[in-house]
This record gives C-alpha cells, structure tokens and sequence, in this order.
C-alpha cells in the first residue's frame, strides 16, 4: 500500500527522518519495502506491503503514523482536527428523517447513519485535493473526496447518499440480502447482477448501493445535492469477500472490509466525515447519530512474563526496556515481578495471545538486535526404525514393477481377536492376514485389468500372548503380495511360480536379507515356504505370498563384504539339462556347486523350460570363471565343464 511521505509528515512535530531512511526503518520493523516513487509535486510515495493480519490498523494513515511512531520512538499527535468531544446542534434529529432497519444482523456488526442539511457541493478545497492526487485519486466534488480522504485517514470506509433521491418522506434505510437477480448501476455507471449472498443498502423500493463494496449511481452525490445521510457500517469481512470475489470487483472499500475493520473505527470516521461536512461543504449536522452496537466489545488484556519473553527472543531484557517497547506501541500496561497486563488498542485486532505480544516486543527491539547464540545442546540423533524404513523400500521396489499398493480395512467378520463392543456386525474381528482382503481386492481389480499386481503392508493380529485376564494380543507386520490372473492354466503355473519367486528375491536383495532358505510347503494353499536363519517367516503361492514383515526385518544384515577386484579376465559358459518334473532348482544348484573349483564365481538359473507332454523340465545355468592371480584357459574351463558333464549324464541327467 501506498503512502505520502509528506501526508504522513503532518501526524509529527518533529521532523521525520529523509524519505529513504524512514521507508527502510519501517521495512526491517514492521512491513516490507516495495519502492519509494517521486512524484511531480516533490512529496515521495512509499509502498510497503502491509500484510492482511496488520489491515485492521494499517490499511490507513493514522495506523501508519502510530508504527513510524513507535519504531522510530517519537511522539505523534493523535487529534488533529480537534474533534475530541464536538457536538452539533441538537434540534436537527436524524431520527426524524431517517430510520435503520438491519435484516441480516449477524452479517452487519455495526451500522451508523447521521444526517446533515444545507450541504453545498462543490469542487474541494486544494489541500484536499493534493491529498488525493498524492496517492493517485482523482478528485470529484468535495463532498465525495471528504469520503474519500476519511477512509484513507481512518481505515473505515463510508458513503454518503443523495437524502432525497431515497425513497418516501422518512427515509427507511435497509441492509438486507439482494433479491435474486436484483440488479445495481454503481458510481462508475457498471451494472451488476446480484444475488441472495450479497449484502445491499435499500430504501423502500430500491437497492442503493452493493454493501462495502461500491455505492450505487442511483443515490449519487451531484451539484444540486443538498441533504446528505452519511452511513459508516461494519460488515462481516467474510461476507465481503465472497461479494467481490464473485462480481470480480475489488475495490478500496471491499479490500479493507475483507481483511476486516476494528468496530471503533467508525466513531473515528464519523466524526472526522461530520467535521469535514460542517466546515467544508457548510452543513449543518445532526447530533444524533443512529447506532445498531453502541457498546461494542473492547481488546482483552493479555498475561504476558519477562522470562517467557527473552526466552522466546532469546534476548534478556529489563523490565523497564519492555515497559518502554509497549509505551511505545500505545499499550496499556501494567507491570509488577516481571508479569505484564498489557491491553492493546482497539484497532490492534492482531493481537490475542501472549506471542503476540512477544512478537511486537522483538520487532520494535530489532531483529538485528537479538544476539547470535550457537546451539549448546547437541544435536539427539533419533533412533533407526528399522521397520518402518523397510516398509518404504520394499514399497518403492514393488511400485517400480508395476505393482499398487492397497490399504485393507483391519476390522472384518471373521478372526481370532474378537472386539469386546463392535459396532458392526460385519465388522467384530480383528484381521489374522492380509491375503484374504488382498485376494477380494484382486477380484474386482480383474474387470479392469488382466494383471493387476497388489501388495499390502499392515497389522495383522494372529491371537494372545498369554491366556490369562490380562490377555496381550499378538501383533505384528504382515507383508503380502498378489499377482492376479482370471484363470491358471497347469502349464501356467510353474513360470509364476518362478516370476512370484523373483519379485520376492529382489525384496530380499534390497532389504539386504541373505540367509533366506524356500523348503516345499506342507500347507495346501501355499507351495513353498520362506525360512530365515533356520525359521519360517511365510509362505508362497503360485501367484501371491505373505510373510512375517517384523521376523524377515530382523535377519537385515547391512555389513558389506569387500573383495578385490580381479584383474583378470572373465569366462562364462552355460550348461543346460533336463530333469524330472518333480526336481528342484535349489537340488540341481547343489548338485553343480559339488564339482566347481573356486575359480567359478558365480552359479545362476537363467532359464527354465518344459514340454507340455513329458513329465520332464529343463533348467540352464550360467557358471563364471575367474582366477585372481592367473588368466583362464580355456582348456582349464572346458575340462571342468566336461567333467559337470560327465556327472550329470552319470546320474541319469541328459544333456540339452
């Protein structure tokens, strides 16, 4: 917002420091410095962001004044036109001309209206008009740049309506809600169209004006204007924003009113609007003054500690230095031991709780003031959870092979905890695995796609730890997985086997789990099971597997052997042979490794295949020579292979 240098020079005796000087002060306390611009006329505009949570008292020059006042620590001068306690002539009534009806009360906190008579319109006065030229307004008449500048001094905006062209002899002023499609022609000659969530101001028969947002052409000030009814209201700000935001027009009233007004501020303005009328324009204004909530409800005082305050600044102050910081603010404050009552003014609507207040103590002290104090504790270093660091890697594995990841309900009909109050009849056991849901799941997955991949990590809760009253239920991590498939042929079965296998296998790599060991299952539903040093952590499907997450994370073995780089050359040959049916990998694995020196590396499966019509399979391994001392021959690498072949063909294997 913008703000003239030489405007708000009035507000001091004093003078104030060089234009550059004051707006970067202002900017390290208080609002941040967007430019200072040079006008034409040798006054300076600065633009300071005021932020919304400062509008209520900063959206104008009185609030500006009061900070430059207190962060530059010299005094204002707070009545300038000598208002304090001026009165009228109290023959003329506003009463009898005008009444105030408020139809949507919790939308309208407050609303004023004072009359005034014998108003002369005319072109303003210079000192007005250069007081609006120098923030960029256009003048009009004096008495719609009078409005003008009391919203600008003040903060609240006001209007004033032509009397007679409102509507009947006693003017019946209404602040209801726009009728549906109700139509508003404002000073700038744009119609708009309203509906039932905008506010108005109407008379008997019209809509005068959309409420705080823009007056309306229809009661328009002109040259042969002669009664005003000047009109100052609190609006909801919520109700004011939603207002504007849907016509798309912001204004300088609708932007103070959305960001909410003190309620205090329309004595303020009223009396300055009154002042201004009487000697500028030559009316004659009434002392009545119609008012909705004339006991509006004053700032609370705030507790706040010395101790809190330098512990939160990290500063250490004095009683009296933070006495003097809350004079400076205007705060009313009383002080003993250490303990502040502090009552802020009441167009501080910011300030609510002890922070606060600490806050306005730091930035009047300076930021740059608080002293740089290294850390003295060390840093606490928080404990690995091994577990819940798995979860995410195995997730991120799984994700990246195309598989998504579910979260089942742990509530289902049928388990070996039972709720002792369930709220469900469905719903009266707590979840033993995590297979059963996964395989629904996968089922209604099948209608969109022909693959679907899930996995879930979660609780399961297999039963108690003990028998007694005081029964421990026993919980852990389950970790299960499916491939879905609408139908497994015998042929099938095998290879996803294989495949469900592999995707197990690259978990167990990157979890850096090493002593796995599949043995056949003896369960029906699975066909093989997973031990870990010796004990059975899950088991394995054709197409799916869960597994005791909590029992495999505890056999993470994240030490790293080391081993020379060979400098020598690799050779790698391949030996394929067929088996029976019921043979297995891990047996022919066994049955190599008995006749590889150890300059073969590295044994591995990388094919399997079988024929549809014989009870046979074949496998083929991969088998790595390397030396590190010496170059390979290839004499040396084909005398071992005959010899794997010799005893492969001894025992009844035929090679492929």
């Amino acid at each position: 917002m913008k703000f003239s240098y030489n405007w708000l020079q009035e507000y001091f005796d004093k003078k104030l420091p060089e234009v550059q000087k004051l707006a970067e002060k202002v900017g390290l306390h208080a609002f941040e410095l967007e430019g200072v611009e040079k006008l034409e006329s040798g006054d300076f505009l600065i633009e300071w962001d005021v932020l919304p949570n400062r509008s209520s008292d900063c959206f104008s020059y009185d609030g500006i004044a009061s900070e430059v006042s207190a962060i530059l620590d010299i005094p204002r001068k707070y009545d300038i036109f000598n208002l304090d306690g001026k009165e009228y002539g109290k023959e003329l009534k506003t009463s009898d001309f005008v009444s105030l009806l408020i139809q949507e009360k919790n939308l309208i906190n407050r609303a004023t209206k004072r009359l005034a008579v014998d108003v002369k319109v005319k072109p303003s006065p210079d000192w007005l008009k250069e007081k609006l030229e120098s923030i960029g307004q256009k003048s009009i008449n004096n008495v719609v740049d009078i409005t003008n500048y009391v919203m600008w001094v003040t903060g609240q905006p006001v209007h004033a309506f032509d009397f007679d062209k409102l509507d009947g002899k006693k003017k019946n002023i209404n602040i209801r809600f726009a009728k549906k499609g109700e139509k508003v022609i404002d000073l700038s000659g744009a119609e708009h169209e309203l509906d039932e969530k905008m506010l108005v101001l109407a008379d008997d028969k019209k809509a005068m004006d959309i409420a705080g947002v823009k007056g309306g052409e229809i009661t328009g000030i002109d040259e042969n204007t002669t009664k005003i009814v000047m009109s100052a209201v609190n609006f909801n700000f919520e109700n004011i924003r939603n207002t504007a935001k849907r016509l798309k027009l912001q204004t300088d009233a609708s932007k103070r009113y959305e960001n909410e007004v003190p309620l205090c501020r329309i004595d303020d303005a009223l009396a300055l609007m009154s002042y201004l009328f009487e000697t500028e324009c030559g009316a004659k204004i009434s002392n009545e003054i119609l008012d909705t909530n004339k006991e509006f409800k004053k700032n609370k005082s705030v507790r706040v500690t010395l101790d809190k305050i330098n512990s939160v600044l990290g500063v250490d102050l004095e009683e009296d230095e933070v006495m003097k910081i809350f004079n400076r603010l205007n705060f009313k404050t009383e002080a003993e031991s250490g303990i502040f009552i502090v009552t802020s003014p009441i167009q501080r609507l910011d300030l609510n709780i002890e922070e606060d207040f600490i806050e306005e103590v730091g930035r009047i002290y300076g930021y740059t003031n608080i002293p740089e104090t290294p850390i003295e504790e060390g840093f606490i270093i928080p404990q690995k959870n091994i577990v819940k660091d798995s979860i995410n890697f195995v997730s991120d594995v799984l994700v990246s092979d195309g598989f998504f990841e579910v979260y089942s309900r742990t509530l289902v009909d049928s388990g070996v905890v039972k709720l002792k109050n369930s709220l469900n009849a469905r719903a009266t056991t707590l979840r033993k695995n995590l297979l059963d849901l996964l395989k629904e799941k996968v089922e209604k997955n099948l209608v969109y796609s022909d693959e679907p991949k899930l996995f879930e990590i979660g609780k399961v809760f297999e039963g108690y730890e003990n028998s007694d009253e005081s029964k421990v239920v026993n919980e852990y991590f389950s970790f299960a997985g499916i491939i879905g498939k609408r139908k497994i042929k015998e042929k099938q079965k095998e290879e996803l086997f294989y495949r469900t296998k592999g995707y197990l296998e690259k978990i167990f790599e990157v979890l850096s789990v090493k002593n796995i060991e599949w043995k056949k299952s003896n369960d029906k539903n699975f066909v093989a099971d997973i031990y870990c040093a010796d004990i059975m952590v899950g088991g394995v499907g054709i197409n799916f597997w869960e597994i005791n997450f909590e029992k495999l994370v505890e056999n993470i073995n994240e030490s790293v052997d080391y081993k020379k780089v060979s400098k020598y050359p690799k050779i790698e040959r391949d030996v394929a042979f067929w088996v029976p049916s019921k043979y297995t990998v891990k047996e022919a694995e066994e049955f190599i490794k008995n006749f590889l020196p150890e300059e073969a590396i590295k044994l591995s499966l990388f094919d399997i295949f079988k024929k549809d019509d014989e009870d046979k399979k074949s496998f083929a391994f991969s088998i790595i020579f390397q030396s590190y001392e010496k170059t390979l021959s290839d004499i040396f690498v084909n005398e071992i292979m005959d010899k794997i072949y010799k005893k492969l063909e001894e025992n009844g294997f035929e090679i492929r």
